[in-house]
């Protein structure tokens, strides 16, 4: 199975940022650039609610669909 991936992701209202989506063990990474800064986040597993697909036009990347993390509050 391929655990790295490359993406293009949003955190709440900060620019794009496009780089590589890492799966782990006990988390997943995302690394790479927003503009011409470096971009990096690590979720674990245990802090994530829900996983699911964004098909709103508001939760859409250029047009497409989307998979939006659901963060345990």
């Amino acid at each position: 199975m391929q655990k790295r991936y490359g993406v293009v992701w949003r955190s709440g209202s900060l620019p794009l940022s496009t780089g590589m989506l890492e799966l782990r063990s006990r988390d997943l990474h995302v690394e790479g650039l927003s503009g011409s800064r470096p971009a990096e986040r690590t979720i674990a597993y245990a802090d994530l609610a829900g996983v699911r697909v964004g098909r709103a036009s508001s939760e859409r990347i250029d047009g497409r669909a989307t998979v939006i993390l659901e963060h345990r509050v």
